[in-house]
């Protein structure tokens, strides 16, 4: 979700807007009606077992597959 503030309100209530950008939103600020800035949520780490986990389940579109085959064939032919 997105949300708005202004550098007043970011002001008064940093806290508020942390807690928002902690649970994954993004906060524009503005300030004198402007857009003066973003906060957007960190993203989450991951363990190298966890992103394997992930690549071993996920299955690649078609032509992508073909894709990467035609480059893993053409690596293979360079040696």
């Amino acid at each position: 979700m997105i949300a708005m503030a202004t550098a007043a309100e970011l002001n008064r209530e940093p806290s508020k807007f942390l807690q928002q950008t902690e649970r994954g939103d993004t906060i524009l600020v503005s300030s004198h009606g402007k857009p003066a800035a973003a906060l957007i949520p960190q993203p989450k780490r991951t363990s190298g077992a966890e992103l394997a986990r992930r690549l071993a389940t996920m299955k690649p579109a078609p032509d992508t597959a073909d894709a990467i085959d035609a480059i893993l064939k053409g690596m293979d032919e360079a040696d």
